[in-house]
This record gives structure tokens, sequence and C-alpha cells, in this order.
């Protein structure tokens, strides 16, 4: 279960899917589409930890606040990054 802050922070995501890969052109393989073509985590609340991408390769989901300080493809996108949070 989320605290209160992780909600608050939750909300402020756009769901762009840039910081999972989504334009990259390897993707999280968790990474989804829903019917509003918004992308989402199918392993949300566990997603933390070594983690593949649809082409096989491995990579360590973190959360956004500790890559905020990283560039990915299409970032401007993301709004944790434009609101600047930390």
């Amino acid at each position: 279960m989320l605290s209160r802050k992780e909600e608050k922070l939750d909300d402020i995501c756009i769901r762009c899917g840039t910081c999972c890969g989504a334009y990259d052109g390897d993707p999280c393989m968790h990474l989804k589409k829903d019917k509003d073509e918004r992308y989402y985590c199918e392993i949300y609340n566990s997603r933390f930890g070594m983690r593949k991408t649809v082409n096989g390769n491995t990579f360590r989901c973190v959360s956004v606040k500790e890559i905020l300080n990283d560039s990915w493809f299409r970032n401007s996108s993301c709004a944790y990054k434009e609101l600047k949070i930390s």
C-alpha cells in the first residue's frame, strides 16, 4: 500500500511512459497501454528490482525520484521533470 506522499506523487504522473522506455525502442516488458493510450506498469506495486525489457535486456527498476537528474529519451514529456520534483 502506498503512503499518502507516494499517492500524491503518483497523481503528478501523466503516464507518458518515458521513464520506462516507451520511446527508446526497448521498453520494460511490464509497460502496457490502457484503452486511453496512457501507459501503466502491470506490476506496479512490486516493480522495483531487476526487470527485463521487451528485448530481454536486464535493468534495475527504481523510483523515478532516483533518476530525475538523469536523462532519457523524450524525458521532456515527464511531469516530474517539468515540476522539478525531488
